[in-house]
Parts: C-alpha cells; sequence; structure tokens
C-alpha cells in the first residue's frame, strides 16, 4: 500500500500547479512521519551545481500564529539556500531582492546571526515568486496537522494561499480521526469543507513493521545491532501481539534497551551465557514497554510475585487476558515473557530512569560454566535425534534422582518436561513426573518455616515458573498447586508482625503498635489491623508484658485497644466488634484474667492502670457475644 502512495506522490510533485494538495493521514505513532521522511530522503537533488527546491517540512505541533509557521519555513530554506554557494546565492537574491530579503545582500560577514537572517527572509514572496534561478518543485509538507494551535480558519487559508497562489505541491500528515473531534468540538472549524476544496486526494500510512525495525536496528550503536537483528522477527511478533501499533514507542523502546545492554559490564558480553540471557531480557523489554504505554499501568502489580499467589479472579482475568497475547511466542525458547521476577524491574525503569542489572550477576557469575542439559531443551525443535536423546536422557536422571540445587532449577525442569511430555516426547509418564516433584518440593522446602525464608522461596520458585496457557503445561500446573498448598500452610503458621509486637512488649515498642497495625500484612491484601492477630499470639506471654510496662505505656496500650475495637463516632463508647475480630476474643478474655490477678497484687496508679485495661477487655468481649 504504502508503494502505491510513493508512486503517487512522486507523480503529483511533478505536476505544474495542481491546485490541490494530498493528505497522508493515520493514528499517532503509525509511522506517517517516518514514511515521509524516508520520500524526503529520497528526494532531496544531490547536485552542488545547480540550484534546486528540497522539500521544504515543517511540524505544526504546537504552533499558535502563522508568524511561526512562516519562521518554520524560513528556518528549512536558509541552510539549504546559503549551502549552495555565494555565487548562485547573490544572482537569486539580486534577482528577488525586493521580495525576499530586507538587507543588503552585497555585504559580506556582516556579522548577522542565522536566527536575523532566517527572520528577515520572506520565505512566502520568495516561494510565490517565479524564480528562473531555483529550478524542481516547489513542495511543502505539514506535519502534526491536528496538534496545531493556530485558529483553524486562519491556518486553512494560509495553507490553501500555497496552494492556489504559489503553484506549491502541499502534503498534509495528521489524524484524520482527531481533527473531526476537534470539529465536533468547535463548530467554527470547517475542516470537511477544507478538504472538500483543497485537499485532491487523501491516503492512509499503513505500519510497515518489518521495514521499520530494520531502520530502528540500524540507529543503534554497531555493537548490539548484530543481536537485534537476529532477533527481528521475535521483535515484530511480540511488538504486533501487544496491538499497541505505535511505532514511536517502539523505537524509544529498542533505544531504551540498547542503553541498557550496552552499560553491562564488558564480562558479560564475553559470557557464553549473554545472547540467551539477553534474549529474555529484550523479549520482556518489548512486552512489558509496549503494555504499559498502552494504559496497563498496573501491570507490575498484576505480574508482582506476591500478587500472583492471591486467588483473586478480577486479577487472574487481567493477567490471562494479557499472558494470552503472548502464549506462542518463542514456545520452547525459554524467553520467559512477563516473567514475574522481571516484570516490576522494567516498570521501575519507565517510571523513574532506573534499571536494576545486578539480578544478571547469578546468570554470569560462572562464566566458563557448561549450558545445562535441561538448559538445551528449551530449543528443543532445534536438535536432532542424537542430541535430544542425550540431553533429555540426561536431564531425566538428574530429575529423578531428587538432585536439584533449588526451586527454580526444580520448576525450569519442570515446565520443561512438562511441555515435552504434552508432546509425547519423554519416556516417563506425566504420574512419575509429579511424584517426583512432589518429592522435590517436600526436600526443598523441609526447614522453610520463617516468614522471610518462605518469601524467598516463592521468588525463587517463581523464577523458575513458565507462564502456564494451556494443556502443555499441565504438570507443571499440577506441582505449583502442590508447592503454593505448602506454601499456603507454612505462611498461615507463621506468627505476623503484630502477635511477635504483642509478645515482646516494652515502653518503646507500644508507642508503634498504632504503626504496624496499618502495615500491610505479607502475602494478604489486608493491614494487621484487619486481622485478628491476638489470635496467634501467647496471651500468658502478652499479659506479663503489659504488667511490665510503664503507667504511661499501660495507658498508649490501653488506647490502642479503644481504638482497635471502638467504631462510634466520638470514640466513647463501643457498640459492636466486627466479626472480623471474632477470632481475637478467647486469647484477649485470658490476657484479662491475668491482668486482673495481677491487679490485686498491686496498688495506686498501677492498680489503676491494670484495671482500666481489664474493664475494657471485659466490655469488648460482652459486646461481642451480644
Amino acid at each position: 500500500m504504502n508503494e502505491e502512495i510513493v508512486r503517487f506522490l512522486n507523480e503529483y510533485v511533478e505536476i505544474p500547479d495542481p491546485q490541490y494538495a494530498v493528505m497522508l493521514k493515520g493514528t499517532w505513532g503509525c509511522g506517517k512521519t517516518f514514511f515521509i521522511q524516508r520520500w524526503i530522503e529520497a528526494s532531496k537533488e544531490k547536485g552542488e551545481e545547480q540550484l534546486e527546491w528540497n522539500p521544504i517540512y515543517v511540524s505544526l505541533y504546537g504552533l499558535t500564529s502563522v508568524q511561526q509557521i512562516t519562521e518554520s519555513i524560513n528556518k528549512e530554506i536558509y541552510p539549504w539556500l546559503y549551502s549552495k554557494g555565494a555565487k548562485l546565492i547573490k544572482n537569486i537574491l539580486k534577482t528577488a531582492s525586493k521580495i525576499a530579503l530586507k538587507y543588503d545582500i552585497d555585504a559580506d560577514n556582516d556579522g548577522k546571526s542565522e536566527a536575523t537572517a532566517t527572520y528577515n527572509l520572506d520565505s512566502i514572496l520568495l516561494l510565490k515568486g517565479d524564480n528562473k534561478e531555483i529550478k524542481g518543485n516547489k513542495i511543502l509538507i505539514f506535519d502534526d496537522f491536528e496538534r496545531c494551535n493556530v485558529n483553524f480558519d486562519t491556518l486553512l487559508g494560509y495553507i490553501n494561499y500555497f496552494s492556489e497562489h504559489c503553484k506549491c505541491k502541499i502534503i498534509i500528515i495528521g489524524d484524520e480521526a482527531k481533527l473531526q473531534e476537534k470539529e465536533s468540538e468547535n463548530k467554527g472549524l470547517k475542516f470537511k469543507d477544507f478538504k472538500e476544496k483543497t485537499i485532491g486526494r487523501t491516503f492512509e500510512i499503513k505500519t510497515n513493521i518489518n521495514e521499520t525495525v530494520d531502520f530502528f536496528i540500524q540507529e543503534l550503536s554497531s555493537n548490539n545491532r548484530n543481536l537485534l537483528s537476529e532477533n527481528k522477527e521475535l521483535i515484530v511478533q511480540i511488538f504486533q501481539a501487544s496491538k499497541l501499533n505505535n511505532l514511536r514507542i517502539l523505537r524509544q523502546c529498542l533505544n531504551d534497551y540498547n542503553r541498557i545492554v550496552m552499560s553491562l559490564p564488558e564480562s558479560y558480553h564475553n559470557s557464553p551465557k549473554y545472547k540467551k540471557i539477553i534474549t529474555s531480557l529484550l523479549a520482556n523489554f518489548i512486552a512489558v514497554y509496549c503494555e504499559y504505554k498502552s494504559g496497563n499501568t498496573r501491570i507490575a502489580e498484576l505480574f508482582d510475585g506476591i500478587s500472583i499467589m492471591f486467588n483473586d479472579s478480577k486479577y487472574n482475568q487481567e493477567r490471562e487476558k494479557i499472558l494470552s497475547k503472548y502464549q506462542f511466542i518463542g514456545i520452547g525458547q525459554g524467553l520467559g515473557i512477563l516473567d514475574s521476577f522481571i516484570v516490576g524491574k522494567i516498570v521501575h525503569y519507565l517510571d523513574c530512569g532506573f534499571f536494576d542489572t545486578e539480578y544478571m550477576q547469578q546468570y554470569f557469575a560462572i562464566e566458563d560454566a557448561d549450558i545445562e542439559s535441561w538448559e538445551h531443551l528449551y530449543d528443543y525443535w532445534r536438535l536432532d535425534n542424537e542430541e535430544f536423546e542425550q540431553y533429555y536422557h540426561e536431564t531425566i536422571i538428574y530429575y529423578l534422582e531428587d538432585r536439584c540445587q533449588d526451586l527454580k532449577e526444580l520448576f525450569v525442569i519442570i515446565s520443561i518436561l512438562s511441555v515435552l511430555s504434552s508432546l509425547e516426547l519423554v519416556s516417563v509418564s506425566k504420574d512419575e513426573i509429579i511424584a517426583q516433584g512432589k518429592k522435590s518440593i517436600n526436600r526443598l522446602m523441609t526447614n522453610v518455616t520463617k516468614i522471610e525464608d518462605l518469601l524467598q522461596s516463592l521468588e525463587t520458585a517463581q523464577r523458575g515458573l513458565r507462564p502456564i496457557y494451556d494443556e502443555k503445561n499441565h504438570i507443571q500446573a499440577v506441582l505449583w498447586q502442590y508447592f503454593k498448598s505448602i506454601f499456603d500452610e507454612r505462611i498461615h503458621q507463621c506468627p505476623n508482625k503484630m502477635s511477635v509486637a504483642l509478645e515482646n512488649l516494652d515502653d518503646e515498642s507500644c508507642e508503634r503498635l498504632g504503626v504496624i497495625q496499618n502495615e500491610v500484612v505479607p502475602m494478604k491484601k489486608v493491614l494487621y489491623k484487619e486481622t485478628p492477630f491476638f489470635e496467634s499470639a501467647n496471651p500468658e506471654r502478652v499479659a506479663n508484658r503489659i504488667i511490665g510496662l510503664s503507667n504511661e505505656a499501660k495507658n498508649t496500650f490501653y488506647q490502642f485497644l479503644l481504638y482497635r475495637y471502638d467504631r462510634t463516632s466520638n470514640g466513647s463508647e463501643i457498640v459492636r466488634v466486627p466479626s472480623m475480630y471474632m477470632a481475637d476474643m478467647p486469647n484477649l478474655k485470658l490476657i484479662g484474667e491475668h491482668l486482673k490477678d495481677a491487679a490485686e497484687h498491686t496498688k495506686l496508679i498501677e492498680r489503676f492502670a491494670l484495671r482500666q485495661i481489664v474493664a475494657l477487655i471485659e466490655k469488648i468481649f460482652q459486646k461481642a457475644m451480644n
């Protein structure tokens, strides 16, 4: 389609006085400017001995007056005009001195700046005049038409003048849909009338993704061009799958990616694993970049490792909708597109301009290490029978002998065996693979009980996990659910931060209870204050810590309880206890009983402070039981 536009433009500009303009339309970022710039380069005259008009390109973006447009035209003409040599220019300007310049053309080295010269140059009269000294076609190209802030009637009249009175060939570039929106918002706009009167032909620019990607790659530093050229098909596939259709953003994406890659240590570039790791980064970078720029600004939250653990149907649907776009891209290559581990890092770069490459150290740490057998199986479709049999045999023995070093390695192998099993390329049954996977998970999770270690195990396992798209990942899905069941059970048994704080109360930490209860509970979308944290605390230990507080701290604890369970507007009366706190009641009652006994062996302010807490606990319990 674009080739037909080129042919038409080449014919159009040769018409002596067409008396109509041509419009190139298309959405923002579809490649309109890229297309016209390439056409301009092909249209420029190359000779130095004769003077021929070059196409004059002006972006109307943000311009507010026709004077600014004229100055923009001047800036295009001036350097071209004065690059052709003094003799030719003097002949031109002597002929057109009364209309073109307002200063002495015979003065040499007069010290005038380019800005002054372009200001004095009357480009409109120069274009209107029939100068025999300047050959060729007068072509005016007005880009970003819909983004111009000049009064519309004035703008259309200004452009129409060049078409009707200057024998200029006019090319208008813009988003016609946006122009129609402006016309509907402002009844004074008459683009429809202008189009009928002045625009003779309209063409829609279609994205030529393959040609454009080639051009973008050639713009980058030579050190990284080969890798990107090798992955051109991958770049195109991911960009098209994203449905973004904005070449400007793709160009920004590739430039940003190139900047990050070129900043990596030289040792990384020399690693035998470099190509595979950096290709995975490229796939993720384009997918996340395009998703984020298309409006999916919550993508980091959707693919956060913690978020994935929640059985939130809305989140799951949004996540699967995004994943489905890329499900068939790079199958078997181990690209890990939209891997939860990397999505957040790319979004952080888009938000803050910093990309943390330290995570790559683990991949490049052993530069001379051989690629593991299962890593070869990522590209199973590239292998011959002998290679496949060797790598598969080594992998399955390693797996069945329960030799996996960590959860990431385990789930990488599981994901590979899951795909190969669905393709009937393995010699063991699904049940056998699943049974061994459960044994390995049990072994690797044996001593993982602390919340920090559990969260680390989750992150490690997810880094080996591959997106679950269909039945090809059945084994992986079963074993991931098994891992999650162990994780969920352990995380539920872990003492939470509030329970630990209560069991270790002192005067200083008592002040922080209000702060801690407003923090988010790990693995849950709730704050501590929205959970029954007394349920998991040891009542006797909490009571003893309260008894050991200063009287001032006891009052702080009293205020803390009052704030937690009071749901009235004035804070003076407890009306009800929310159902989410009912699990607190047994332990809270025991704490009150311990404090009541202790109060009998104290006196004065200390007895008052304890009895105040006891009375509040009894009231809370009474309201809960009603």
